[in-house]
């Protein structure tokens, strides 16, 4: 079986649980468009539910529970990639997401290498912060706030204005977002971009990478 499938473990509800039955939950929507803007053609995501822990503390500093769920990754003989990707509300995420990763790799000194590339990505505040960065794209005529990742609690602001609820909504924000104006406001987009561009690279060469 090739290895061409790219599984997710997330934090929330929204992007792991599907709007509506047989539909795409956000994470899955994240990955296929990621994969078309590096021209990854070769990988497609896991039709498999993304694997959700219950908070951010699970990925940090908590980190054995990710640990576990990593491992039993090695059971899936078509994942060739994991997108981790968890929210960072007050911390750093060039702080945090190169932690997580430096455990990874003690973990793997440990108990082996995966036969899998991994990617880190913390999105800083929540996920929602790059619909902020976004938004005309979304609900066109309207402008989000200036620094999106400024903003405390942007599921609520985007509750309140549009009557956003994460798991009926995500999935289609995440479809309707302008991959490039997310990155030109969002610096932990940038990052979501660069680590994929970096497995489109593993993808070409038939490397493993952990990054960052």
């Amino acid at each position: 079986m090739p290895r061409n499938k790219v599984y997710a473990i997330v934090e929330g509800h929204g992007e792991a649980d599907p709007p509506s039955p047989g539909a795409d939950p956000a994470a899955n929507v994240l990955i296929i468009r990621l994969l078309q803007y590096t021209e990854c053609w070769a990988w497609f995501p896991a039709k498999r539910r993304p694997y959700r822990l219950n908070s951010c503390g699970d990925f940090y500093p908590k980190i054995e529970n990710l640990l576990q769920v990593l491992d039993a990754h090695r059971e899936y003989a078509d994942c060739a990639a994991v997108l981790v990707l968890f929210d960072i509300d007050d911390d750093n995420p060039c702080e945090i997401g190169p932690a997580v990763a430096q455990r990874i790799r003690q973990h793997q000194a440990q108990r082996g290498a995966y036969p899998f590339s991994i990617v880190v990505v913390c999105a800083h505040r929540e996920y929602e912060s790059w619909f902020l960065a976004s938004l005309e794209s979304i609900h066109p005529g309207q402008r989000g706030p200036d620094a999106p990742e400024t903003l405390r609690d942007p599921k609520n602001w985007l509750r309140r204005y549009f009557g956003y609820q994460p798991v009926r909504h995500q999935a289609q924000y995440t479809q309707a977002i302008d991959l490039s104006l997310a990155q030109e406001r969002s610096r932990s987009f940038r990052r979501l971009l660069h680590a994929f561009e970096q497995l489109a690279s593993a993808c070409h060469t038939g490397q493993q990478i952990l990054t960052p």
